[in-house]
């Protein structure tokens, strides 16, 4: 059956999320100052409500907790904190979450729930001690000392990873292990929040006190592995649960071996082991699917996408399929084809992963008014997104060439991440792109006073300084620094050819830029080597690399600017 025959009847008018039009790394490590109001965004700020937007709810959280504080401490009372929290909590209003949480805490102080995401809401804040006073009160408070970490662990999951400080977290998760060490989901999160923050010894002793309490925890054994690869030691990984499934049969650690094997840089290996895996259970879609995301991720979509369309025919996993499917489509830039297969996902859980397939494809396609449209059926069918909606909204924006609207949604998002460092960084960028260099450098210095050896943020103030061509030596000195934190990134490998050759020192550029090109192949980094070249003299070399890459390209922009400049 073909992919035509399979999805006859799936276009429909709605759709979800992409993050569009976004250069490569060393362009986005531009930094933003949240609060930095511009005069040409005064006048766009009125563009969320002007386009139909939800209202930022900061309002409706407040007047659902001034009602549940007028209740009366019973019952009724304890309810309508309880929906203050929760609305709240989805709308990622975290300061309004916890008050609510709080009061709710206080009409109920038997109720584990309430303590739970009071515990978690305070992580969020940043306060180790009394996030932890309300786990320990949960804990003790409760016969059922799993179900108060589940209920926490869910809690904090809940919360977005650029909100939740890792430090906190880790703190109270260790702390409770230590002191609950027979409460095995206590340990097993600790093991987790370990692994995540890179305690990687710390991991894997949790992981091992976890086998204790459940000596045929697969998961302990996956944690532990997972642990010793990224802490650098691959081979005891894998022998860890070589070791395990030489006793026994369990699917669940084969898999983890092929993802190991994935994420220790031996990808076909990893593959190939789940190919004998599906020999084994044919049946199986989880493993099926696990084969077709794994070549995808190789850049082998067109051997994935039989896998898919076999396994979507059977009516498994239809809509994780979909999503898939839509992904391969778009890569080749088939976009109708991808539109068609994104648009047919019904799971509400999948929502912003459509959106982000619809939005690409459209932009894909040139049709930035469908793809706003997308994105704005997504916010007032779950106002639970409209936060992840605003970047996603300023891209679409952005790649239109309505800079002043795409500001605005930059700075609607930064009411609800007043300090989120992503979208600083990226509101920077447009500032940069907008001509708004001053603002722009600014932004960037007070990022680099919050975040001092943060390589990215090193490297974006550095570039701007270099491609602008002023305090040279300064910028030199962030790009140097940003070299010695990442060493590796082609990115500032390009940046630092760039300041040198600002600086005079051509010969030296030209060996930073060829590398930073054989590594990442793109055209500034292209249209850098090429200056460099024509002005050192190698006339021909530059020439040719100069055709090369506008043939190459899409994007040719600072190359037809080379091409002018030297080859009138």
């Amino acid at each position: 059956m073909s992919v035509r025959e399979l999805r006859s009847d799936w276009v429909r008018n709605s759709g979800y999320y992409r993050s569009v039009n976004v250069r490569p790394v060393f362009r986005i490590a531009f930094a933003g100052l949240a609060g930095v109001c511009l005069a040409s965004c005064a006048s766009a700020r009125m563009w969320p409500a002007d386009t139909g937007w939800p209202a930022f709810p900061a309002s409706e959280a407040q007047a659902l907790l001034d009602e549940a504080e007028r209740l009366r401490s019973d019952a009724a009372g304890a309810d309508a904190a309880r929906n203050a929290a929760e609305f709240a909590l989805r709308r990622d209003l975290y300061s309004h979450a916890l008050d609510a949480a709080e009061l709710w805490y206080g009409r109920d102080r038997g109720n584990p729930e309430a303590l739970a995401l009071v515990a978690a809401l305070r992580v969020a804040d940043g306060n180790a001690a009394q996030a932890l006073d309300a786990a320990r009160a949960g804990l003790s408070r409760t016969d059922d000392a799993d179900r108060f970490v589940g209920l926490f662990a869910e809690r904090v999951s809940a919360i977005s990873p650029e909100t939740l400080q890792s430090s906190p977290l880790e703190q109270v998760t260790a702390q409770l292990a230590e002191e609950f060490p027979d409460s095995a989901a206590a340990v097993a999160l600790a093991a987790r929040v370990a692994l995540s923050a890179g305690r990687f010894d710390r991991a894997v002793r949790y992981a091992d006190a976890l086998r204790e309490h459940r000596p045929e925890d697969d998961t302990a054994h996956v944690i532990a592995a997972t642990a010793l690869l990224r802490a650098g030691n691959l081979d005891s990984a894998l022998a860890r649960l070589t070791e395990q499934l030489a006793m026994r049969d369990s699917l669940l650690l084969e898999q983890n071996y092929a993802m190991l094997l994935l994420e220790g840089g031996q990808p076909w290996e990893a593959v190939s082991r789940v190919r004998e895996l599906r020999s084994r259970y044919p049946q199986d879609p989880q493993l099926a699917l696990q084969e077709a995301r794994m070549l995808r991720a190789l850049g082998a979509g067109n051997i994935a996408e039989p896998i898919l369309l076999e396994l979507f025919a059977r009516g498994a996993q239809a809509d994780l399929c979909r999503e898939e499917l839509g992904r391969i489509a778009g890569d080749r830039g088939d976009w109708l084809e991808s539109i068609e297969w994104y648009a047919g996902i019904q799971a509400d859980e999948l929502a912003p992963a459509a959106a982000r397939g619809l939005v690409r494809a459209f932009v894909g396609q040139e049709d930035f008014d469908q793809a706003m449209a997308t994105i704005l059926d997504l916010v007032r069918r779950h106002p639970e997104h409209t936060y992840e909606s605003l970047p996603l909204a300023a891209g679409v924006l952005r790649s239109a060439g309505q800079g002043a609207d795409a500001l605005a949604a930059y700075e609607e998002a930064l009411r609800y991440r007043p300090n989120s460092r992503r979208l600083r960084m990226e509101r920077a960028q447009l500032l940069v792109d907008l001509d708004k260099h001053r603002t722009a450098i600014r932004s960037m210095e007070e990022l680099l006073a919050d975040y001092p050896r943060d390589s990215e943020v090193l490297n974006a103030l550095g570039y701007t300084l270099a491609d602008r061509g002023t305090r040279l030596k300064e910028a030199h000195e962030h790009i140097r620094l940003a070299l010695e934190l990442a060493p590796d990134s082609p990115a500032i490998i390009d940046s630092m050819g760039w300041v040198l050759y600002r600086l005079g020192r051509p010969k030296e550029a030209a060996g930073l830029l060829e590398r930073a090109l054989e590594s990442f192949p793109h055209p500034e980094v292209a249209a850098h080597l090429c200056e460099v070249l024509f002005e050192l003299g190698e006339t021909e070399r530059a020439a040719a690399l100069l055709r090369d890459s506008l043939q190459r390209y899409r994007d040719t922009s600072l190359l037809e600017a080379v091409q002018k400049r030297y080859l009138r």
